[in-house]
């Protein structure tokens, strides 16, 4: 009898385990596309300085606005690398790609353009709205330009997949404003 128990117990324990919900963290990256070269002569080197985020955002979670004064941070549903360095390491990439006669140099380079990006949103909301804000400035020998931007990008279903895409989308629309910008800043001053 007390064998039948324990046995029924520790069966039971099984049991109760193995139904239990998992805890499963999920990790996710922006998705950026592929872009169009521009043709241009550029001459003036570009610096591109780190992208600086809101402390907010500087954890590993991927934040849900619940209201206009709360947001929640995700434990479960993670940046794959941190926020920063994806969206500096992107930036780079796509500059390379979008402007190959783009020169690139290291920070604080005499002489060059620096490009500075801040962000100061990048979540979703209970509305189904993902939104990507801040703003960038351009400077140059004399002269600092800092342009806002602000992308509202609707989820098309519910869920962090989502959500993930369609930040990658207001972000993908920042990363194609920001290669015109440059393009035209240095046309202006040639």
């Amino acid at each position: 009898m007390k064998l039948t128990a324990i046995v029924s117990c520790t069966l039971l324990v099984c049991l109760v385990g193995c139904s239990s919900p998992t805890n499963d963290i999920r990790y996710y990256q922006l998705v950026t596309k592929t872009p169009l070269q521009v043709n241009n002569e550029i001459q003036q080197p570009l610096t591109v300085a780190p992208i600086k985020v809101a402390n907010y955002l500087n954890g590993s979670g991927l934040v849900l606005r619940q209201s206009a004064v709360e947001f929640n941070v995700a434990r479960q549903h993670l940046w794959a690398d941190a926020l920063e360095q994806q969206l500096q390491r992107q930036l780079l990439e796509y500059l390379l790609l979008a402007l190959p006669n783009q020169t690139i140099t290291a920070f604080n380079t005499p002489g060059a353009r620096t490009l500075q990006l801040d962000i100061h949103r990048f979540y979703a909301d209970e509305q189904g709205q993902a939104t990507v804000s801040g703003y960038y400035t351009l400077s140059s020998i004399g002269t600092v330009t800092s342009t806002p931007f602000a992308y509202q990008v609707a989820l098309a279903d519910d869920g962090y997949p989502a959500m993930v895409q369609a930040l990658s989308q207001g972000w993908q629309q920042l990363l194609q404003d920001l290669v015109m910008a440059l393009t035209a800043d240095q046309t202006e001053k040639e």
